[in-house]
């Protein structure tokens, strides 16, 4: 009984943890045939086990061709997966109560995961994570440090073991990673332990896991465990890694989670694992696979025509042919063509309730499976309008989705913690711009966690349908964010996104220089070309607000000086434009003649004098 304890142990770990690992493995068999059947539903061919050695298709492909299906499982997991993961949740942090320097750190600190989330290509693999709670009930990801950096992967539902009683409430204390790595591999990553890891893999019970478990690609099962603290002082925190003859790692674990970010299409009110759609669909799916079965086989028998002919009558079968004007000889009855019968059309009317409702269950329109517009929604107003109403079906999922996002911002800032203790020069990410990249130390960002909100805000593409995006072009014009040319323009080619990176350049550029002054210390002033007005506004409202929460001086006269050179620069426009306006108007006359300007000589004046060579 020492395996259920295993954290506990002394000596002999890796036994242990394999012997739990058995036990749960055999008490839980269930759950691997439910994920091998999610697999099968949305795949649609057969794999024989979700073994590193035994997964592969057991049937070749003709076999799949030939099947006759009406994948709803395939179609609605895809559909949803588009609808849900085109947001890009983005958490964002936000103090409460805090003063300049936290308030500084948080939006750093926002910077900061933004671009961990770009350099780890976060959205492509919870987009993965995601298909994978959609087919199985729960997707995940796994966060660990990797040569001097942070790095995430995708794992497959089924190496992710926890114990029934144990995630009872959906809070396990333990949790286990199991996975086959190549034996060279591993000896290149723990080189002290070679000759366990040559030796490894005799056991019975890694036999089982294939028959060419030791030749055919050199595999090694390999268990990551995890044991949370009881407590704040609790000493029982513990990892491990293991195969089943050495520990290749032990060490104490004293977070509060596990290295993983979990995606559930469902929640169920009791245990760890999620339901997934293909679950849910899996009864309707099955029955619609009968009834077209059944259709097949019906039109196989009665559909096709047949030749009748009676049993007294004298004719050779093989005159019974396709050639055009062919002679039949007989005597006695001709033969007579026909049909056996016809397909009640009560069968294909229930296949047809049956499509709609796995539609209904999973909350999508057919139109949205196939990616067309209902008919009738012709502006962009209505089209908005549809989408939103279909959405709100998925409003749970959605929120669940945004919550892994900020799971995820939570465990890369326990690793760059981590990271920044251990390497020298501390850790730090580039952050990219438009134009430009940034690199932030952690040391500038870093903030207790009692000091910070983190709350996700989800971003997403403008409208993509064209009528959708004219419809966003009027109301620009409407709300006079555009003018008449600009709009013409929109309209003929409605490229919102560079015509919004035009717009906001003007601010852009306003916040570009603030920043440079408060995160650097560093004065930059204003050009003529800015809109002055503008960013003599702006910088006003920054100024007020960074002193109320006491920033620096050196801080604020930068930005006092900042506005006192809009302000003499506006002042110096005036003066130009009014010049130029005096310069256009006509000077006053007196006697026909302007003000101050002498009058012309007289003609003879300008003649040659008589007799004078000039």
């Amino acid at each position: 009984m020492t395996e259920y304890y295993w954290w506990k142990s002394k000596k002999n770990i890796n036994s242990d943890i394999f012997a739990y690992i058995k036990r749960i493995e055999h008490d839980q068999s269930y759950r691997n045939l439910d994920n091998q059947k999610n697999l099968r539903l949305y795949g649609n061919y057969d794999t024989p086990a979700l073994k590193a050695f035994n997964f592969q298709r057991s049937e070749p492909s003709y076999n799949v061709q030939n099947r006759v299906t009406l994948n709803i499982v395939q179609s609605m997991v895809d559909t949803v997966t588009s609808k849900i993961t085109k947001n890009k949740p983005r958490p964002m942090f936000l103090t409460s109560g805090g003063d300049w320097t936290q308030q500084r750190r948080a939006k750093k600190l926002t910077k900061f995961v933004e671009g961990q989330f770009s350099h780890l290509k976060m959205y492509d693999k919870g987009s993965i994570a995601f298909k994978d709670s959609a087919i199985f009930g729960t997707g995940v990801l796994k966060f660990f440090k990797k040569r001097g950096d942070i790095a995430v992967e995708r794992v497959f539902p089924d190496e992710i073991v926890v114990d029934d009683a144990d995630g009872m409430y959906g809070a396990p204390r333990q949790m286990h990673q199991k996975k086959f790595i190549h034996r060279e591999v591993l000896k290149a990553a723990f080189p002290k332990y070679k000759e366990a890891i040559d030796v490894s893999g005799m056991d019975p019970y890694m036999q089982s896991y294939g028959e060419s478990v030791n030749h055919k690609s050199d595999l090694l099962l390999v268990v990551e465990s995890w044991h949370l603290p009881s407590g704040p002082d609790a000493k029982d925190g513990r990892h491990v890694i293991s195969i089943e003859n050495q520990a290749l790692v032990d060490e104490s674990w004293s977070k509060e989670r596990f290295p993983f970010v979990f995606f559930r299409w469902s929640e169920r009110p009791l245990g760890f694992f999620g339901q997934g759609l293909a679950e849910q669909l899996t009864g309707l799916q099955l029955e619609i696979n009968k009834i077209l079965r059944t259709i097949q086989v019906s039109m196989h028998l009665v559909s096709v025509p047949k030749i009748f002919v009676e049993a007294s009558t004298k004719i050779v079968s093989a005159q019974l042919d396709n050639k055009i004007g062919g002679i039949i000889k007989f005597a006695g009855q001709p033969p007579t063509p026909g049909q056996l019968g016809t397909i009640p059309p009560e069968l294909f009317a229930h296949l047809d309730r049956l499509y709609q409702r796995a539609y209904e269950i999973a909350g999508i329109s057919q139109l949205s499976a196939n990616s067309r517009k209902p008919s009738g929604l012709d502006s962009g107003k209505a089209l908005r309008e549809y989408n939103d109403l279909e959405t709100e079906r998925f409003m749970d999922v959605a929120k669940r989705y945004e919550q892994a996002y900020l799971d995820a911002a939570a465990l890369i800032i326990d690793l760059a913690k981590e990271l920044d203790e251990e390497l020298d020069g501390g850790y730090q990410v580039k952050v990219s711009g438009k134009s430009w990249y940034d690199e932030i130390k952690w040391k500038d960002v870093n903030l207790y966690e009692d000091k910070y909100v983190m709350q996700a805000y989800p971003t997403s593409a403008l409208s993509q349908t064209p009528a959708a995006r004219l419809q966003e072009v009027q109301e620009l014009l409407q709300a006079g964010f555009v003018t008449r040319e600009e709009a013409i323009k929109l309209l003929n080619f409605p490229d919102l996104e560079g015509f919004y990176n035009i717009a906001s350049a003007v601010g852009e550029d306003v916040d570009k220089q603030l920043e440079t002054m408060i995160e650097n210390s560093r004065y930059v002033g204003p050009e003529p070309y800015q809109n002055l007005e503008y960013a003599r506004s702006k910088v006003q409202f920054a100024y007020l607000h960074y002193k109320a929460n006491n920033a620096p001086d050196e801080v604020l006269e930068l930005m006092r000086r900042y506005m006192e050179d809009c302000t003499a620069l506006i002042e110096k426009r005036k003066k130009a434009e009014m010049a130029l306006v005096a310069q256009s108007m006509p000077a006053p006359q007196v006697g026909g003649q302007p003000l101050g300007v002498p009058a012309p000589a007289p003609v003879s004046d300008m003649l040659p004098m008589q007799g004078v060579n000039v």
